[in-house]
């Protein structure tokens, strides 16, 4: 009798138990619910850290280990092959990643190559997606609005410029541009209004692209194919012919390499076209009156802004949007560092986990701190790490004014064709901009199609 009872007891206490597993289960979150091993591709390296983003990587994978019990596998990848290799593993059906880094100006490419899988239902599900600043979504999503990734942090671009030439600010608009540039080349023959990467691909993402959109163009349709050769882009080419020709654009903007920006450094251009993240290398800084702003590049995240942040605060520099059409409105090309789950993964709820993870406040803070880049998560961004003059000057200009990647099927080799036939055009006026532009946009077509 008594050994009935026991058995009995014992049996409710097992079925208890395992109630009790199932409910608490349910109750946690994905990420404490895991185990197990995640395979993820980074352009970081945890194994051998080398600069803050390694160094973070390596903090994070411990971390994750020690409060979830999954032990994260980071595969290496360099900067410059990460999206094409993760496009060769899911093509190749071979072993891709649970979860891999992306770079969102590479979403036309995965997009028409299937890489990744659409996370648009669960991205809108999940308790941080109100959180998400607009244009770093809009970075991830698709024109069809399909969201590939999800964003941890982004780089904008804008003009940085000095106010002891532009005491109004930049002019808005390239009309009111070019006629203070006449002023201030009048005033002093030696100086110029402007400098910047204007060659080579990466003029495309921080100045081409920007005017362009704001005549109106696009300089690549849906399907991936370039559309560049349209009036938006010939008044674009002919507002830059105008810059050097009457020598108003510094001719180191045109030149290989990085002497664009030493013009501005030494306080000879007024303004300079760059990005969030040029403040980097833009030290020390002389302003025109000849103050001198110091900043010593120690390879951590500067909340400052190292002598950009400086010179913010003396009130000798500005940031603002980059002048735009006549009656059009500034863009500022928004890249964003994102995480996504290609095609194939084998651990798509750890993967997500380990999103979710990512799109807390604090590990978005501590992820964009150490690439030095404004986070995605407003909440993130609002921290006091971002509250600094020169960060909210960002978040304003993003806020306000970004717009996504140029959707090519071939991201850097649209970009580069282009860039390469804008520069042709400037530094030879006499070829025809319709005919000089629809030969390099044929070129790319042919090559993609």
């Amino acid at each position: 009798m008594f050994a009935m009872k026991g058995r009995k007891t014992a049996v409710f206490l097992l079925c208890f138990a395992l109630v009790s597993a199932l409910l608490l289960g349910a109750l946690r979150s994905p990420a404490t619910a895991q185990s197990g091993t995640l395979q993820i591709w980074t352009k970081f390296n945890d194994q051998n850290p080398q600069n803050t983003q390694d160094k973070w990587l390596a903090d994070m994978i411990a971390r994750y280990r020690t409060e979830f019990g999954v032990q994260i596998v980071n595969t290496f990848q360099p900067f410059d092959q990460i999206n094409a290799k993760l496009n060769v593993a899911v093509q190749a059906r071979g072993e891709v990643p649970d979860v891999s880094y992306v770079d969102s100006q590479q979403l036309g490419f995965f997009d028409q190559n299937g890489v990744l899988t659409d996370l648009t239902d669960w991205v809108k599900s999940r308790p941080w997606f109100s959180d998400v600043d607009a244009g770093a979504l809009a970075a991830c999503t698709t024109p069809d609005g399909k969201i590939l990734c999800v964003p941890s942090h982004s780089a904008v671009h804008f003009l940085y410029y000095w106010k002891d030439v532009y005491p109004d600010g930049v002019p808005a608009t390239t009309d009111e541009f070019l006629a203070k540039a006449a002023e201030l080349k009048a005033a002093n023959p030696n100086a110029f209004a402007f400098t910047g990467k204007l060659a080579e691909k990466v003029s495309v993402e921080r100045f081409y692209y920007n005017l362009i959109v704001s005549y109106g163009g696009q300089i690549a349709d849906k399907e991936g194919r370039a559309v560049w050769a349209n009036e938006a882009t010939m008044k674009t080419v002919e507002f830059v012919r105008e810059l050097f020709a009457k020598g108003y654009a510094a001719q180191e903007s045109l030149a290989p390499g990085f002497d664009n920006e030493q013009p501005f450094m030494r306080g000879d251009a007024g303004a300079f076209v760059a990005g969030s993240y040029s403040y980097v290398y833009l030290t020390p800084l002389t302003a025109p009156d000849g103050t001198k702003f110091e900043g010593e590049i120690t390879g951590t995240f500067d909340p400052e802004a190292l002598s950009v942040g400086a010179a913010l605060k003396a009130g000798k520099l500005g940031i603002a949007p980059q002048f735009a059409a006549p009656g059009g409105k500034p863009a500022s090309l928004i890249l964003a560092s994102g995480w996504a789950i290609p095609v194939g993964a084998k651990n798509v709820e750890a993967a997500k986990a380990f999103i979710d993870f990512q799109m807390t406040t604090k590990e978005n803070i501590a992820y964009s701190a150490a690439y030095g880049a404004l986070p995605a998560l407003n909440s993130a961004a609002a921290s006091e790490e971002f509250q600094t003059p020169y960060w909210v000057e960002v978040a304003k200009i993003q806020k306000e004014y970004a717009v996504p990647s140029p959707t090519f099927s071939d991201y850097d080799k649209g970009i580069t064709l282009l860039a390469d036939a804008i520069v042709k055009l400037i530094t030879d006026p006499s070829l025809d901009i319709m005919a000089t532009l629809q030969a390099a946009q044929d070129e790319y077509n042919a090559s993609v199609e």
